[in-house]
């Protein structure tokens, strides 16, 4: 076998796994992060611990808290969000793969969706409140020409899912900029999270049972 064709076997094998082994990842070593927060939110800068409903996920890379502590779990919240950018990344890599044709706006899904993802992974810097626009933009970008690819696809739950995730994230994306409802931004964004992850893992899961019948068929062809 060729080391391009052991290439593709790889990709088409192992890579939709990955998106799911990264959530998991990221879900545990940013659970240990914040058991090191050393407390304080917008809405409550006087706590002593990382909460669910009062913390963005992000606050947890701050240099400082909202209660002007030095923040000792920055180090290992920034680990987990790169490994949670690296992860979407690869998400969008395989995403268009749950089509059955590969054209113009599934390769167009794929650069737009992981150029977010890259500049997602550079919120842990002082910049984060202009890449959370850019990655706005690019991933709205993205989002065009597969909204346009997944008119035509056939499981409606998916599609449903697919509609609930973009519009939460919308709403946090709203809140973020405005400040309207902002007290309930940390809870929403987990919620949106959750959702999210959900996704994920169900398009993963697509493009594994896509690609076992793809691998099947070639075995058949090759007897």
């Amino acid at each position: 076998m060729s080391d391009s064709k052991k290439l593709n076997h790889f990709i088409t094998k192992y890579l939709p796994y990955f998106p799911i082994f990264g959530l998991g990842l990221y879900v545990i070593v940013y659970t240990y992060a914040v058991s090191m927060y050393p407390g304080g939110s917008t809405n409550y800068p006087d706590a002593t611990s990382y909460s669910f409903n009062h913390n963005l996920l992000c606050d947890a890379m701050d240099p400082i808290t909202k209660g002007g502590h030095y923040n000792t779990a920055r180090f290992m919240a920034v680990i987990s969000h790169i490994i949670l950018g690296l992860t979407m990344t690869t998400f969008f890599y395989i995403l268009p793969k749950i089509f059955s044709v590969q054209n113009l706006k599934t390769k167009l899904i794929s650069f737009f969706g992981m150029s977010a993802m890259t500049v997602l992974i550079f919120m842990y810097t002082q910049y984060h409140d202009l890449m959370v626009v850019i990655t706005a933009i690019l991933g709205s970008i993205a989002f065009i020409p597969f909204f346009i690819e997944l008119h035509r696809y056939h499981n409606k739950n998916y599609k449903s899912l697919v509609y609930l995730c973009y519009a939460l994230s919308i709403v946090v994306f709203f809140i973020f900029q405005t400040n309207i409802g902002v007290y309930y931004l940390p809870f929403i964004q987990k919620i949106a999270f959750i959702i999210d992850a959900w996704w994920v893992i169900w398009t993963c899961q697509i493009v594994m049972n896509l690609n076992k019948k793809s691998l099947k068929l070639n075995l058949n062809r090759n007897y």
